[in-house]
This record gives C-alpha cells, sequence and structure tokens, in this order.
C-alpha cells in the first residue's frame, strides 16, 4: 500500500495529485450541498414522508452527513500525506545509507598501504638547530613540528606503518638516519627540511633527490605540494647530493618547503593552515606513489 501511494504520489506529480484532492473534497462538498438545497426546496415532500420527524432535526441530520462526508475526505487525504512522507522519510534513508556505504567504501580503499612502511626525517635536532628564522623560529622545530603531523596524516588515512628517525628534540648523526631506513626496510624515505639565504626575500619550494629511480618520486610529491596554495614560488625538482638521499638504497627524497630567513615564510611556516596544506600535500602524493 505505502509502495503503491508512493508511486503514486511520487514527487514530480505532488501538486498534481493534491490538486485532485482539493478538486474531489469541492465535488463532495458541492454535491452535498446541491443535496441540501433540494430537499429545503421540497421540504413539504419530506415531512410528509416523514411526518414524526421535526422540522429543525432534518436540518441536522442532514448538516451531520455533510461533516461525516467531509470528514471521510479529510481523512482520505492525510491518510495519503501520511503515507507518502513515511516513504519518503524511507527513501531518504535509503539514500543515506548508500551514501554511508560509499563512505565506508573510499575510506577502506584509502586504507590501501597496509604492510609498507614511511620513515619521516625531520631533518636537525638536539644541538643542531639548522636554519634560524629572523623572529629566532629553530629549523629542528618545525620540521619536527611537520613531521608529526605527516605522521598521523599517513596513519589515518593509510594504514602505513610511519616512523620518525626522531620523535623529541635529539641529536642524530645523518648515518643513524639512513641506516634506520635499512633496518626497517622501508618502502619511502621523505626528509623534511626548511631552506636559508643570505638574502631575506627569497622564497619557494624545492624538492630534492638522488638517484634517477627516484625523479619521478620527487616530481610527484612536489605535483602535490603545488595542487595546495602554499603561497609560495615553484622551485621545482632538482639533483641534490646529500647524505641521507647518497647513501640510501631506499627510494627518499628531501623536502626544502620554503625559505624560513625570509620572515613572511617564516611566520606562515608557524602557522597551522600552512602545517595542514603542507602534510596533507605529501600524504596525498605518498598515496598515489605507493598505490601505484
Amino acid at each position: 500500500m505505502a509502495s503503491f501511494c508512493y508511486v503514486f504520489f511520487s514527487e514530480p506529480n505532488l501538486s498534481y495529485d493534491y490538486s485532485l484532492s482539493y478538486l474531489y473534497l469541492t465535488f463532495i462538498s458541492s454535491l452535498l450541498m446541491s443535496f441540501i438545497i433540494t430537499i429545503s426546496t421540497n421540504l413539504s415532500l419530506i415531512e410528509r414522508g416523514y411526518q414524526s420527524m421535526e422540522k429543525k432535526k432534518l436540518y441536522f441530520l442532514l448538516l451531520l452527513i455533510v461533516l461525516i462526508f467531509l470528514a471521510l475526505s479529510f481523512i482520505k487525504v492525510n491518510d495519503i500525506k501520511f503515507l507518502e512522507t513515511v516513504d519518503k522519510i524511507a527513501f531518504a534513508a535509503q539514500i543515506n545509507k548508500k551514501e554511508q556505504g560509499l563512505i565506508e567504501s573510499n575510506f577502506i580503499e584509502e586504507k590501501n598501504l597496509k604492510g609498507k612502511t614511511i620513515v619521516i626525517d625531520p631533518g636537525h635536532g638536539g644541538k643542531d638547530v639548522g636554519a634560524i628564522g629572523q623572529s629566532g623560529t629553530f629549523e629542528k622545530d618545525v620540521t619536527l613540528t611537520l613531521a608529526k603531523n605527516l605522521q598521523r596524516g599517513l596513519e589515518k588515512k593509510t594504514g602505513a606503518t610511519v616512523i620518525l628517525t626522531r620523535d623529541k628534540d635529539v641529536t642524530m648523526s645523518l648515518k643513524d638516519r639512513v641506516d634506520l631506513a635499512k633496518t626497517m626496510n622501508a618502502n619511502l624515505f621523505i626528509s623534511i627540511h626548511f631552506d636559508a639565504f643570505t638574502s631575506n626575500e627569497v622564497n619557494g619550494i624545492t624538492t630534492y633527490y638522488n638517484k634517477e629511480a627516484d625523479r619521478s618520486l620527487a616530481a610527484l610529491i612536489h605535483r602535490h605540494l603545488f595542487k595546495q596554495d602554499m603561497g609560495t614560488r615553484d622551485r621545482g625538482v632538482g639533483f641534490g647530493d646529500y647524505f641521507v638521499l647518497r647513501e640510501n638504497t631506499k627510494p627518499s627524497i628531501l623536502l626544502e618547503l620554503g625559505y624560513i630567513s625570509n620572515a613572511e615564510v617564516e611566520k606562515r611556516i608557524n602557522s597551522q593552515t600552512y602545517q595542514t596544506q603542507a602534510s596533507t600535500a605529501i600524504v596525498e602524493g605518498v598515496i598515489e606513489y605507493l598505490s601505484n
């Protein structure tokens, strides 16, 4: 019954069907009023047929009949509206269930890097503060913040094992960083850095690789970085003779994610917006690389 009413009173025909319902009520009312008028004009005939019934009682009876018909008609229309509402709610619930299924499906699809190991290397640390911004920001601090954000994002979205070469402010040799990637049999090694220059006006992001096999990886991550509105110059992808790349037997890149020597860039690097944009871009790039 409900399914039939839903089809008959489906949304494209909703106004039309309601018009029919009101037309039905109007017709019934008109018919009954005509009946009343006819009865009134021929009251003498009715009185002869019902001599024991008083005139007022007759009018009351006719009025009662009209009200009963109107009530039945009202119940009919509202019953249809009720069934239609029930089916619309059921339909909406069904659509919501389908959408939820798609969301869950997408979430499952993103969890496709289980079994993969990613090593994130926050540059510098401990006594080695790295570059220093004009406002006193240490490179070692912002690299660690970004590395932790990146770790959380990768673990949440991919299910991969994500290891930091350091998770606090400690000194760690370049060799130990590379050895960790080898020991953990990493599928990917990413070293996080921020650049500096003698001029405080220079800005931009550069992605480095050392081995030709890693060029496509560097280009992929770099491309994802500039899909975000990073608000800085694209300094491209280039060869870098860095120890953590040169001595690394695992796929590896080094990211210089902005010039901390530039006061405006330094402020932006410390913002949550920048940290989120950078980590999101890298996560998306890693997913694409390791999924293929």
